[in-house]
């Protein structure tokens, strides 16, 4: 069966195929390199210093904001799609550039965004040291944003020492965040799901994790920001057997679910409710969680045992493997 994400136009396997060939393509440039392609973000080495770089943008969520009028949230979003990944091997963010691209000058997408951006770089503790505008008008339909991002890490945490026993923890998301849109879309083009009644929820920036994550980093062994391809990314944290037992979500994901979307399909695509994930050992569950809680809802959602794959026990009490 044909999945309704494959029929908004995005290929998952397809995606994954390219990833790996450009991380292929890649790897030859690599002289200091310490952490390359495949996981939340690069890291050399530079002269002893540890830097992370990550780029990202907001995909197809713009066309919904040129829709509804709406573009600060944009901004966030693209910063939060930067300094997420970066939190997620143990980076702190130093600083951001962005890419603002459109078909035509249009000041209330440039007066919005800017304006978002802003709010998402002081939120991340990151200063935004410059960029490029540009106007394309037979290359971009409408506007298109992305962000690069830098930052500093002492020690890399990228999940080589999650072992079975391990406690998960998942940070609660803000909605939809910026993945998925693809699909959002196509159902709202296709009159399942009302933009006007939904506009404020499908609307809503990605919740930035920075200071949550910052402030239990010597708890920790990994984390991971739940974006493309949802739950399957934890595959990058470890190989080890990973148990979740997800909340209930935010009504929006039960609307799309509604509108025709399989429930398997939803936690493939969407983050159902968890936009970051967080690994640490026992001894340290309490104490992360404690620290957490000051800034952004936390569950207990799993555990990490021997074995391979991934297995979801849903808020319908159903089981999926990834």
């Amino acid at each position: 069966m044909v999945s309704e994400y494959k029929k908004a136009g995005v290929d998952l396997n397809k995606i994954k195929e390219i990833h790996e060939y450009i991380a292929k393509e890649i790897s030859s440039t690599y002289r200091n390199v310490l952490l390359g392609a495949g996981h939340y973000s690069g890291v050399i080495n530079y002269n002893g210093i540890k830097l992370a770089l990550h780029t990202d943008g907001v995909g197809t969520k713009t066309l919904l904001a040129l829709k509804s009028g709406i573009f600060e949230p944009i901004g966030i979003d693209c910063v939060a799609m930067n300094v997420n990944d970066l939190v997620s091997i143990g980076a702190r963010p130093l600083a951001l550039v962005d890419y603002l691209a459109m078909e035509k000058p249009m000041d209330d997408v440039v007066k919005g965004v800017m304006k978002g951006l802003v709010k998402g770089a002081i939120e991340s503790e990151a200063e935004i040291v410059g960029g490029e505008t540009a106007i394309m008008k037979d290359v971009i339909n409408g506007f298109d944003l992305s962000c690069t991002a830098l930052g500093v890490v002492d020690e890399i945490k990228d999940g080589h020492n999650v072992k079975p026993g391990d406690v998960i923890l998942g940070l609660r998301s803000n909605g939809i965040h910026s993945n998925g849109y693809s699909l959002v879309r196509k159902l709202i083009d296709d009159g399942k799901i009302s933009f006007e009644d939904w506009k404020e929820e499908i609307m809503k920036p990605t919740k930035i994790y920075v200071k949550p994550i910052l402030s239990v980093l010597p708890m920790i062994k990994a984390a991971a920001h739940i974006t493309g391809g949802s739950f399957s990314k934890l595959r990058r944290i470890t190989n080890y057997h990973i148990e979740l037992k997800m909340p209930e979500p935010q009504d929006i994901f039960k609307e799309i679910e509604k509108a025709g979307v399989s429930h398997e399909e939803m936690y493939k695509v969407f983050n159902m409710g968890i936009g970051m994930v967080v690994f640490t050992s026992p001894e340290y569950k309490d104490d992360v969680i404690k620290n957490i809680q000051k800034f952004v809802e936390v569950y207990e959602i799993g555990k990490v045992s021997e074995g391979s794959g991934i297995t979801i026990f849903t808020y319908k009490n159903a089981v999926l493997y990834l």
